[in-house]
Order: C-alpha cells, then sequence, then structure tokens
C-alpha cells in the first residue's frame, strides 16, 4: 500500500513509520522542519520525506496529488496541552485548518484504504462518570481538546458528506521509549540526567493526583491498525488501556528504579490551568475488534527510562 503518514517524524509516527516499512508498505512521510529528521530513533532508509506545514494548504494540495495515497494516518498535530494554552491561535491553525487542508485533498484522490484520523481522549474534558465510552458528548477543558474535538466532527462530516472512509481512534495516553513532554518521559529523563551526576537529586513533579489511562505506543500502533483496517467511519473507538494510574504511581515506580537515590519534589510551576483528575476509557469497542493490551505500564516505564539512559547526554552551554 502507498501509505501517507502525516507528523511522520513525531513520536507515534516515527514507530508508526518503522512497522510500516517493516510491512512492505511505500511510506511517504511528512515532518515540519528538515532538524527532525536528525532524531536516532527516526527510520531514515525506505521512507520519502516531505517537508510540509499543515498550515499551508497549496502544500498539502501538491503532495496529495503527486502521491496519490492508498492509505492515510493523520498524525500531524500540535499535541501539547501546555503549548495549546500559550498559543492557541496556532494550535487551531495546525489542528483543525491543517485537518480541513487534507480532507480537501483527498476529497479528489480518495485513499482506497481510507484515512486514519489520531483523535484523542483530551476531547470528552472530565465527565463525571467512568471509564469513558465513546457515545459520551465531547465537552474539552482546555484549547488542546476543543481543537481536537473539531477534528474529530470534522472527519464525520467528510465521511457523510463526500463518502471519504475517515476512521476516528480517539486516543488517550500513549508513551513509551523516546516520547517527549509526556508525564513518563519527562520524570524519566530527569532521573537519567540525575543518574550521570552520580549523587541524590530531586524529581520535579506537578499535580501527583491527576489518574492518566496510559498506553505503551507499540500497543497503540497495533490498536490503530485494527481500526484503520476493519472499523466503521460512523463509530468512533478509543484506544486506552481500559485503566489509570496515579502521576504519584508513575513517579514513585520510577523513583524505585533509580541508581541513585531521587526525591519527588512538587514544584509549582508544573501545574496546568485545568488539569483532568481521570481519564480513564472504556476499550469495548476496541476489544471488539480483535485488540488486548500487551505491554504492562512497568515495562513501559523502565523501557523508556533504559532510552534516556542511553542516550547522549546534553552538552553545556
Amino acid at each position: 500500500m502507498r501509505l501517507l503518514v502525516t507528523g511522520a517524524s513525531g513520536f507515534i509516527g516515527r514507530h508508526l513509520v518503522a512497522g510500516a516499512l517493516a510491512s512492505g508498505h511505500e511510506v511517504i512521510g511528512t515532518c515540519l522542519a528538515p532538524a527532525e529528521l536528525a532524531l536516532r530513533d527516526l527510520p531514515q532508509e525506505g521512507v520519502q520525506w516531505e517537508e510540509v506545514d499543515m498550515q499551508d494548504a497549496d502544500r498539502v494540495t501538491r503532495l496529495v496529488d503527486a502521491v496519490r495515497p492508498e492509505g492515510v494516518f493523520h498524525l500531524a498535530a500540535q499535541s501539547y496541552a501546555k503549548l495549546a494554552w500559550a498559543d492557541p491561535v496556532g494550535t487551531f491553525r495546525t489542528n483543525v485548518l491543517g485537518t480541513i487542508h487534507l480532507y480537501e485533498a483527498l476529497r479528489s484522490h480518495p485513499p482506497e484504504h481510507g484515512t486514519l484520523l489520531a483523535a484523542s481522549g483530551a476531547a470528552y474534558g472530565s465527565p463525571d462518570v467512568l471509564p469513558i465510552r465513546e457515545d459520551f458528548p465531547l465537552n474539552p477543558t482546555n484549547p488542546y481538546g476543543v481543537s481536537k474535538a473539531c477534528q474529530d466532527m470534522l472527519s464525520l462530516q467528510y465521511s457523510l458528506n463526500f463518502g471519504l472512509r475517515i476512521l476516528r481512534a480517539r486516543l488517550f495516553g500513549t508513551s513509551g521509549p523516546g516520547k517527549t513532554g509526556d508525564v513518563v518521559n519527562d520524570f524519566a529523563q530527569q532521573i537519567a540526567a540525575i543518574e550521570r551526576t552520580g549523587r541524590a537529586g530531586q524529581l520535579k513533579v506537578g499535580n501527583l493526583e491527576a489518574r492518566r489511562d496510559v498506553s505503551d505506543v507499540r500497543d497503540v500502533l497495533r490498536a490503530m491498525w485494527r481500526i484503520f483496517e476493519a472499523g466503521d467511519p460512523a463509530i468512533p473507538v478509543n484506544i486506552g488501556a481500559g485503566q489509570s494510574y496515579s502521576v504519584r504511581y508513575i513517579a514513585e515506580e520510577l523513583q524505585k528504579m533509580a541508581k541513585v537515590p531521587v526525591a519527588i519534589t512538587p514544584d509549582p510551576t508544573l501545574l496546568r490551568p485545568t488539569d483532568e483528575p481521570d481519564n480513564r476509557a472504556d476499550i469495548t469497542r476496541l476489544r471488539a475488534l480483535g485488540y488486548a493490551p500487551t505491554y504492562t505500564l512497568s515495562q513501559t516505564l523502565r523501557d523508556s527510562l533504559e532510552f534516556w539512559r542511553a542516550a547522549p547526554a546534553p552538552s553545556a552551554a
């Protein structure tokens, strides 16, 4: 299959591209800037890399016209809630307008196998009832969640009105070796840096009481492919572990794995304006597609910590 992966240089994208290449697919991947291609876990051989800003409608259209993809995984997004608070306009230009630009281009060249949108559990906000089912209303509580809710609804609209096969995979927490900007890898990076000093140190943390449904990226990829192959555009599907853990638990488990003494130290600057208290997903629909998680949180934590232990130490400025 000739597969177009937007945001292929991102965390999930890098893993998706590697798996697609191993399965024999022809892969065209987009990145925002050439510097992203220097990441050490980024596949280089066998990928046609294209520099694309999803905010540039003409560039997106030219890419789709040239590639004529048979399948699309739309992962490109501004995916950090903290940055969305600081730059909601840029977040919407990338996530919402970028999605419109892609779907408008795909109307001229509908992919034979369809398109999968990496939607988000952040679109649900903070429901009073857990676990969160796909039939719950979208009620996001931060700008990032609003942008992902818009992507989700646009996908359904383009499916209904223009006959595009667009699957909506609502991802909850995704982590694993090499990610940046999530609590698992932020803590793992801090501990790896402390270990390099050979002395005791402090693990800076934000809200320890928030709970997160965290899946390993290697499980998430299997789930995404199942939805892409067997899903229904009218029916969104949650991707999660089906259970949640407190940030405190994650910090304490990584603390136990540290090779030097590490003290967990709250840092008020790491607190968000709003923070969902718990976001545990109902994955009944996903299980009905033949999926079951295989990686434990403990394995994800250990593998992430090992990744950062092996990473080159940051050079002194």
